[in-house]
This record gives C-alpha cells, sequence and structure tokens, in this order.
C-alpha cells in the first residue's frame, strides 16, 4: 500500500491529521524542517521527511512513494507580505509541480475563509459560488495558493478545503484567551460590533479533509463564471450557530465557572497596539502574532460562511456542538480545570 504525505504535520491542524491517519492504520509521510518536534513518530510508524516546500529536491524522492498529498503548512502571519505570498502562494506551485513530477494523482489543499473574504453584517453566509473578495495579505495569499493549484487542475486532481475558526487543543492563539478569562477574568475584543464567526473544532475540519480525498470533487483548470470556479471548493465550518468572539470568551468563563469582562478596544486602539507590536517583532526578527494585518480581519463585518456543500456532497457533519468540545479543550490547557469533560472526538 502506498502512503499519504502530509505538510505541516507539526502544526496545529496538522498534529491533529497525523494522529487520525495513524489511528486509521494509515501512518503517512511527513515534509518537516527540522527533528525538533516528532519525538516519537518513527515508533509510530510516521517517516519524517527534512525539507522545505521552495526546495523541491528535498521531497521529491519521497514524493514518488505516494498516492495522495494532504497541503496543510503555510504562515498566517510574516514580517512581510512577500513571505506570505511565497509560502502561502508560490510553493503550492513548487509542490504542485513536484507532484506532477512524482506522479502524484491526487491532492487536499487546506486553504482558509481569509482567501474568499468577509461578508456584511447582516448578510448570508458565504456560498462556494459567491465571488471572492480577501481583505488581508493573509487572505491574498491563501487565494493565489488555490490559484496556484487551479492551474495544474488540468493535470492534477485537487480539492480545496476553506474552513473558518478552527479551534481546539493545540491552538496557540487559544491559550492565552483562555489563560486570560481564567486568571484575570478578561477577555480583550477588538472593534465593535463584535463580529460573528464560523467556527470549527479541529477534528471535525480533519474529518473533512478526509471525505474530501476520498469522494470530493475537483478543481477545474479553465472554469467559465462562478459556478464553475466553485467546483472542488468546500468551505468547512460549524453552521449551526455563529457566535462572535465575545461570545466564544463567555462561553469558555461559563464552563470554568468564572464571570468575565469583556474589554473591547476600538478599531483604531487595536491597529495602534498592533502597529506597536508589528514594529518590535521587526526589530527582533520575528512576526508578532498581533500584526495590523490580523487586525484587519478582526475589525472586518462578520466572517459567515456555509458548509451544506460539503454536508449534501460528502455527507459531513460535525461530531459535536462547540458546547461539547469545549470541556475537553480548556482541560488541555488547564488540566483538572473542569470534572467530568471526557476524551476528545476524533472521529
Amino acid at each position: 500500500m502506498r502512503r499519504i504525505f502530509v505538510t505541516g504535520g507539526t502544526g496545529f491542524i496538522g498534529r491533529r491529521l497525523v494522529d487520525r491517519l495513524v489511528r486509521d492504520g494509515t501512518p503517512p509521510v511527513c515534509l518537516v524542517r527540522s527533528l525538533n518536534k516528532v519525538r516519537g513518530w518513527d515508533e509510530r510508524g510516521i517517516r519524517s521527511v527534512v525539507g522545505a516546500l521552495e526546495r523541491p529536491e528535498t521531497y521529491a524522492a519521497a514524493l514518488a512513494d505516494c498516492d495522495l498529498v494532504i497541503h496543510v503548512a503555510g504562515l498566517t502571519h510574516a514580517l512581510q507580505p512577500s513571505e506570505l505570498m511565497r509560502v502561502n502562494g508560490l510553493d503550492c506551485g513548487r509542490l504542485a509541480e513536484s507532484c506532477l513530477t512524482a506522479g502524484v494523482k491526487r491532492l487536499v489543499h487546506v486553504s482558509s475563509l481569509a482567501a474568499a473574504g468577509p461578508v456584511p453584517v447582516g448578510s448570508r453566509p458565504r456560498v462556494e459560488t459567491d465571488p471572492d473578495e480577501p481583505i488581508s495579505n493573509y487572505g491574498r495569499s491563501k487565494l493565489e495558493g488555490e490559484n496556484e493549484f487551479r492551474r495544474r487542475a488540468g493535470e492534477l486532481e485537487i480539492s480545496v478545503i476553506r474552513p473558518g475558526f478552527v479551534y481546539g487543543p493545540g491552538d496557540a492563539k487559544l491559550e492565552p484567551l483562555i489563560r486570560s478569562i481564567d486568571r484575570l477574568r478578561v477577555h480583550v475584543l477588538v472593534g465593535r460590533p463584535d463580529p460573528q464567526l464560523s467556527f470549527l473544532h479541529v477534528d471535525d475540519l480533519v474529518n473533512l479533509i478526509l471525505l474530501a480525498a476520498w469522494q470530493g470533487e475537483t478543481l477545474l483548470p479553465k472554469p467559465d463564471g462562478l459556478e464553475e470556479r466553485a467546483r472542488g471548493v468546500y468551505f468547512a465550518c460549524d453552521d449551526h450557530e455563529f457566535l462572535t468572539y465575545g461570545q466564544f470568551g463567555k462561553r469558555i468563563a461559563e464552563r470554568l465557572g468564572k464571570q468575565v469582562l469583556l474589554l473591547p478596544l476600538s478599531r483604531p486602539a487595536g491597529f495602534a497596539v498592533a502597529a506597536i507590536a508589528q514594529f518590535a517583532g521587526s526589530l527582533i526578527g520575528k512576526p508578532s502574532i498581533l500584526n495590523v494585518d490580523k487586525v484587519r480581519e478582526a475589525t472586518a463585518p462578520a466572517w459567515l460562511c456555509s458548509s451544506v456543500k460539503a454536508q449534501t456532497q460528502l455527507g459531513f457533519s460535525p461530531a459535536r456542538t462547540l458546547d461539547q468540545y469545549l470541556p475537553d479543550m480548556i482541560n488541555s490547557y488547564l488540566p483538572g480545570s473542569i470534572a467530568g469533560s471526557g476524551a476528545e472526538s476524533t472521529a
């Protein structure tokens, strides 16, 4: 049996995907930048290939042994927009060309709702046939990555997943939020009104990735109009409930049995703080998670999308609700803080 090649396997989403593949009896081949984060992988049957997407020669031989590529790797923040475009955009083209050379036929690309853009307050959730209108450098870079793959769609079978706000254990951006609510009982918001978000648990995203890999429709190389451009693209969220970021914080506080103060920063104040953090990061050569690009996204009207297409075509359905997922997620950051939580669902 040939294998699955995974990029980004040491990241938040990638680790959950790798764990799932191992449990399913198909330990993957993973492209990693170093062996620092792969302790114990050999014993689990996971093959680690040290390399980088911008250097195809480092992983070309490994690709030749694989049938399917799942591309999760990417940057959410960088010192310069050009770095986002290189990693999230141009490197997708390099990976696609490497797949063609190696004879790989199937690829699933994990993109982002940011590639499509937000919607106005009060508008219906985005669907795949809506025109793309990204508002951030990150969103534009993810859209360019999709376009790089689309240019090879005549030779490679490609499906694209566009998740909304992905949450779950192992997410670096959630730990400070949860600890702030637990210790300080404060939840900081940027901009008003607080935008609604499309939430999705990481394990439900992993499930959708695999559903798309085995039975999803694929991109068309030269789509004629929005209907054809939507082919092979799936939005990913739990669209039964659209919470704001403030409501999300309140749900966490309720699970912890604590009151929380919502502390809104004005949009100008948010941009000012982000600019300072971004400048400080540039001085030390390390990009800040808090930056102007992310504030631009955080102050957008609403990030809503519909997963109806994934539901009807692939049979996708979240295994649990956000409220049901929260206890285990919170305990992963604050062990023992919530009694009676069970094991995470990873089906």
